[in-house]
């Protein structure tokens, strides 16, 4: 007892003396900061003062020891703000850095594990924020974080608002020193991500391809990705032996994926929907990965974004394609009211392997819904299924799931079943009110924005003026008459434009300006732009081309435009004219026109800039409904995405009690050019007297289809990949009034929608 009271005060001076020779540096510039990194000893401490470092490039390249590790850190927490571009390079050994925010800024990278080759080991980067840290265009490819080295932590940290291209976080295994690199990742508040509208948009990335057969064993716990919507791929697994566990996904537009790799665990996390879009859930792809004690609640992505997705393999695959699912085990998981299980996921000529020696068993699935609970695209006899319960309005049945009438009761955000399982409730509460992020709050307050309104007359160069006086959110009510513009509009917030009637008010160029623009109006990233009861011509300017333009190409962000009960006209220029245009390298969230009449175009909404054929489109939504679209020259809409990317929902085209008519001067032209959109929905409407035209419209998957419409005088619909086409009428429609088409009481369009409502228009003033 003598010789350990001995040794543990020898320890506790040996403390006290290395403490006392740990030194606190303070800096307040670059020049000084470099000059004490260069200094630093095990245990000191680098103090950045608080402000703004502006192009400060932090090359952070030094060497602690196990018990006393080398700290660079703010001054105070969230007030050292390192803007333009600046960045964070660690090297060497036992690291800590902390309290830092990047904001207000772009850097190729972010915050690197690794400088000059050299990467760095035993450190940690945590009480961190990297926030809209963003590039000015849209195709430029960063990722934000890099990992590499070994035994490194990043915790604690509050990342979101990335909007280019590449992956949030990458883990990095391309050589040796960087495998089996035991690196945590955990606690982080991985917040929101707008869809890229391509591959790339991932927040976590494991590996590659070419090094997913190589262990990784990093571990990837308690942290919270909220509206992660990127692409389908939130969390991209492509290596070897990682650990998924205690992690909340919240309303986030895509799944946790093993894209390749093996031998992983997904424990203990909690997928909460909220019967959100295109909220997925797992997609399991490769061998030996375990599911288990997860909660499934509210998820509705369809496809690759289902609840659970087991996915068919390429024979003799490379190492970039799909290998078989071997040896993979779902079970002890809850899905409660999710979309539902699709099995055999992808199966075409190429994937043609179906899963063997898996099994799914002891899982506990719930559904409201009248769809099918479990989905088979393949023969699934390489799986066994077994004790799995189900309680659903509308399965058949099948052999391992065993029908039960449940009962639930409400734990916070979940609900449970008051029977007995297998199943670890208690874990779940936990995950949903686990602390993520900072310790200070990066967030910039959300003020809640007043809405003005600015009344303005008619005349020339009346609208510039008034939107240049716009501050934020701006409603301009338009008085009747006509509004001619000495140079185009600019948007760049929550902007609407209100008259009267479409008819009495007109916003078109001024034909007498000094120079006229090709286009009206432009919306920039991250604007709302909306008309109501305006007209926009070009009738006495046909140089003007467009009526709305997206931002400038290679932008990052998105935009969106409505328009309702307004007149789009005479935009009639033949050299590439449209109603709208999209640039390339430009995304919207949404375009919709409803109530409204489109007349005499030479085209319609083009969305068709992203011909690299690498699966990217231009808009995510576009919706169609009640409106009349007359006497086009070539197209109402191109709306075009090429080659076979998966990593995005692909776009979404709804059309819903319109009218197209006239449209088309040869064969070649069609009413819809659609190519690779993946999911199109048109309903209720009428395809009348477009003589010149063979196919009006294009059809291909089976989330395409055509229902309750009509083709008249117009083709012949062409139906490709399992597309559907139900109560197609090919009637004349039968107008009494053929210039408001309102159908005669015995015309075919007399309450036959889908809606039990006339197909066609139902009300356009």
């Amino acid at each position: 007892m003598k010789s350990l009271k001995y040794s543990v005060t020898a320890y506790l001076c040996l403390l006290f003396l290395a403490n006392a020779n740990a030194t606190e540096i303070k800096v307040s510039n670059g020049e000084e900061l470099t000059e004490a990194i260069s200094k630093v000893k095990p245990g000191d401490k680098i103090v950045m003062s608080n402000g703004i470092w502006k192009d400060t490039a932090i090359d952070f390249n030094a060497n602690g020891a196990s018990k006393d590790s080398i700290f660079l850190e703010a001054e105070t927490a969230g007030k050292v703000i390192l803007s333009g571009n600046s960045s964070l390079k660690l090297s060497g050994d036992y690291l800590v850095a902390k309290g830092l925010w990047f904001k207000d800024g772009y850097s190729k990278f972010v915050i690197s594990f690794m400088s000059k080759s050299k990467v760095a080991n035993n450190s940690r980067v945590t009480n961190c924020a990297i926030t809209d840290y963003n590039p000015e265009t849209k195709a430029e490819s960063n990722h934000w974080v890099e990992l590499w080295g070994k035994n490194n932590r990043f915790d604690n940290n509050y990342i979101a608002g990335k909007t280019n291209d590449g992956c949030t976080l990458v883990v990095w295994l391309k050589g040796e020193e960087n495998h089996q690199n035991h690196h945590r990742i955990d606690h982080n508040y991985f917040g929101e991500r707008p869809p890229l509208g391509s591959n790339g948009g991932e927040t976590i990335r494991i590996g590659t391809s070419h090094n997913s057969m190589f262990q990784s064993n990093t571990i990837v716990e308690w942290n919270k990705f909220e509206k992660c919507n990127g692409e389908v791929e939130i969390v991209s697994n492509k290596s070897c032996n990682n650990i998924f566990r205690n992690n909340l996904f919240l309303e986030s537009q895509g799944s946790m994926v093993f894209r390749h790799g093996n031998d992983c665990l997904v424990e203990n996390n909690v997928f909460l929907g909220n019967n959100q879009p295109y909220t997925g859930g797992v997609r399991i792809i490769n061998e030996g990965h375990t599911v288990k004690n997860n909660y499934f609640y509210g998820l509705t992505g369809q496809d690759f974004r289902g609840s659970l997705v087991v996915m068919n393999g390429v024979p003799n695959s490379p190492l970039n394609r799909y290998n078989q699912v071997k040896n993979a085990k779902v079970t002890n998981n809850v899905f409660y009211n999710s979309s539902s299980f699709q099995l055999g996921a992808g199966k075409d000529e190429e994937r043609s392997l179906a899963p063997i020696t898996s099994v799914i068993s002891d899982n506990i699935i719930y559904n409201e819904s009248d769809a099918e609970a479990v989905t088979f695209f393949d023969d699934m006899k390489g799986i066994t299924f077994k004790n799995n319960s189900i309680d659903s309005k509308n399965s058949k049945k099948i052999e391992g799931f065993t029908p039960k009438k449940l009962t639930w009761k409400k734990e916070g955000e979940i609900f449970v079943p008051n029977e007995k399982s297998g199943i670890d409730f208690s874990v779940f509460p936990k995950v949903i009110a686990n602390k993520t992020g900072t310790s200070w709050n990066p967030k910039t307050p959300k003020v809640a924005v007043q809405e003005q309104t600015i009344n303005v007359e008619p005349g020339t160069g009346t609208l510039e003026k008034a939107v240049k006086k716009a501050k934020g959110k701006t409603k301009f009510v338009l008085a009747p008459g006509t509004y001619l513009l000495d140079r185009s509009v600019v948007v760049a917030d929550n902007i609407s434009f209100v008259g009267s009637t479409a008819e009495n008010t007109i916003i078109s160029f001024n034909p007498d300006a000094e120079k006229i623009s090709n286009y009206l109006f432009r919306v920039e990233s991250g604007a709302r732009l909306s008309f109501e009861n305006v007209s926009l011509t070009a009738k006495n300017t046909s140089a003007v081309k467009y009526a709305i333009v997206s931002p400038k190409e290679d932008t990052p962000g998105s935009y969106s435009i409505f328009v309702n009960k307004s007149i789009i006209s005479d935009f009639t220029n033949a050299e590439g004219g449209s109603v709208i245009k999209a640039s390339k390298g430009t995304f919207a969230d949404t375009i919709k026109i409803s109530n409204s009449i489109l007349r005499n175009n030479f085209r319609g909404i083009n969305l068709s800039s992203e011909k690299d054929d690498t699966g990217k489109y231009n808009s995510e939504n576009v919706i169609l409904e009640n409106t009349v679209f007359t006497d086009f020259s070539q197209w109402v809409l191109h709306y075009y995405r090429g080659g076979n990317d998966e990593s995005t929902v692909g776009g979404n085209l709804v059309v819903d009690h319109c009218v197209f008519t006239k449209i088309g001067a040869t064969e070649k032209d069609i009413v819809f050019q659609n190519k690779g959109i993946v999911n199109v929905k048109i309903t209720n409407s009428v395809f009348f007297d477009n003589s010149k035209v063979t196919n009006p419209v294009r059809l291909n998957g089976k989330n395409n289809s055509i229902k309750n419409s009509v083709i008249y005088n117009s083709g012949e619909l062409k139906l490709a990949g399992k597309a559907v086409s139900e109560n197609i009428i090919d009637k004349n429609p039968g107008y009494q009034d053929a210039k408001n088409f309102i159908p005669k009481d015995k015309s075919p369009l007399k309450a036959a929608g889908t809606d039990k409502k006339d197909i066609g228009i139902l009300v356009v003033k």
